[in-house]
């Protein structure tokens, strides 16, 4: 019996140190990759902008008083078809999700993207002012603002629904 608990004891520690090792480098792979992004203490506001949409409109970026989630994709990018779908799982009435497109060569490529995920939500046609602006540099790039307009949360890469809608929470606390 003795040696048994030994061995559980042994078998546990390696497991906590596998998964401090395992979360050390997750951590270090999202600091990289936030490196080249916009501050998101807060200290960054981003003025109102118009942008056309995919139906031939225009739309504002910002919604006064409500957090904004602002998604930039690109028709080509693999992680974009992938994560685009967990927007949905995110409560419009806390938070306005913003969808905009990124390096198209055509609007018939966002429209034929849109499609294909279903997406009936506004997407909104960007250009390189607003890619600099935000310096986009990967897809998709997720920023979060304040009801201010001002960033307070922001990733690249693939996000689930659980960790979005997780985001979602805490930030609205």
């Amino acid at each position: 019996m003795g040696n048994n608990l030994k061995f559980l004891g042994q078998h546990w520690t390696t497991w906590l140190r596998d998964i401090a090792i395992g979360g050390a480098i997750i951590a270090g792979v999202l600091f990289w990759q936030s490196l080249d992004m916009v501050e998101r203490d807060g200290s960054v506001r981003i003025p109102n902008t118009v942008l056309p949409t995919l139906d031939g409109g225009q739309s504002s970026l910002f919604l006064e008083d409500k957090q904004t989630l602002v998604y930039f994709f690109a028709p080509w990018c693999q992680v974009c078809h992938l994560s685009i779908g967990n927007l949905e799982y995110l409560d419009e009435s806390n938070v306005k999700i913003v969808r905009i497109a990124l390096d198209y060569e055509s609007v018939n490529d966002v429209a034929a993207f849109a499609k294909q995920h279903d997406i009936n939500s506004q997407i909104m046609l960007g250009n390189a002012a607003v890619k600099h602006k935000f310096k986009v540099t990967a897809y998709p790039t997720y920023y979060l603002l304040d009801e201010n307009q001002n960033i307070i949360g922001g990733s690249k890469g693939y996000s689930t629904a659980a960790g979005l809608k997780l985001r979602e929470y805490l930030l609205s606390i």
